[in-house]
């Protein structure tokens, strides 16, 4: 009876743990059941976004292909409207302007400011955008220093004509037709180079009106001041700006500081005088007595003859 009792007890045990096994079992097979159902929808969600992402990465390629064809058309107009400044400015007898190869910026790094990386179609055509920037400032400025020197501001300004040297250095480059310091045959000049000190304060030669003040591809800094009856001077490659545009400026005042911005090969001032928008020789201008001279230098026609009377070191 005993051993029933005990035989009994131990299948009603086995029993029961069959029973706990098999209900583990059953939850762990639910469990995983919809575990896998779970990943099963996620992966087809994944792929649903990874689609979309394709469309929408192939849809973005397509429309920087299409900006990238418009942004090269834009430079080809750029670049011609450029040769059409560079023409004009040998025809008002300006200085070259930089190189345009050294002004093209370095292609873009493949990141943008805040680090994230982006493609390199993305990035050439944000190395063209800078570019286009870079030529229509450039061009830009050309055009302001032209419409400058060449509107008529007959009896506008009323000054007194420039008739002392702009600094105290010694004359580099003269007047005229030169051997370019670039080694790409000769070219005029339009004025005189003064090397001096960089940053050593340039005087305005006369008294007149600041008609620009700022930048141009060429001259760099620059400031040009109207001394009245169609006379100009500007002052080019300077490191800083102490005038601004409509300011009225006197014989003497201090103007800029003598750098290398620009066209420049080296420290100094481009200086010249311009009569009715052209260049003239500015010698006999920094040469003359003073303003007494006015009617004898205005008809005068100058030539790099004055070169006679070059010294060696010139100053106020």
């Amino acid at each position: 009876m005993l051993v029933a009792l005990r035989a009994i007890a131990g299948w009603r045990l086995a029993t029961v743990v069959a029973s706990v096994a098999f209900a583990v079992l059953a939850i762990v097979l639910t469990s995983t059941e919809q575990r896998r159902a779970s990943l099963h929808a996620e992966v087809h969600a994944l792929r649903v976004r990874l689609a979309e992402k394709r469309d929408q990465m192939l849809r973005q390629q397509r429309e920087l292909a299409e900006v990238g064809s418009v942004v090269e058309r834009i430079a080809s107009r750029a670049v011609l409207l450029r040769d059409r400044a560079t023409a004009a400015r040998r025809l008002a007898n300006m200085e070259e302007s930089r190189d345009p190869q050294s002004e093209h910026l370095a292609p873009a790094s493949g990141y943008e400011p805040s680090g994230a990386p982006i493609s390199e179609d993305a990035a050439r055509v944000l190395d063209r955008l800078q570019w286009l920037e870079s030529e229509t400032a450039s061009v830009g400025d050309s055009v302001a220093v032209l419409t400058v020197l060449l509107k008529d501001r007959t009896a506008t300004v009323r000054g007194g004509l420039p008739s002392m040297w702009p600094v105290h250095g010694i004359v580099t480059s003269f007047f005229g037709l030169r051997s370019s310091p670039y080694g790409d045959g000769s070219e005029n000049h339009p004025g005189v180079d003064i090397q001096a000190s960089y940053g050593a304060p340039v005087t305005s030669t006369g008294d007149g009106a600041v008609v620009f003040a700022g930048r141009d591809p060429g001259y760099g800094g620059l400031v040009v001041v109207d001394h009245g009856a169609e006379v100009a001077t500007l002052y080019g490659h300077l490191s800083a700006l102490y005038v601004h545009e409509g300011q009225r400026v006197h014989r003497g005042q201090s103007i800029g500081a003598v750098g290398a911005s620009g066209r420049a090969t080296g420290i100094h001032l481009h200086y010249e005088v311009r009569v009715h928008g052209g260049p003239v020789d500015p010698m006999p201008y920094l040469t003359s007595s003073g303003p007494g001279d006015v009617d004898r230098l205005r008809g005068a026609s100058y030539t790099t003859n004055s070169r006679l009377v070059r010294p060696a070191t010139v100053g106020p």
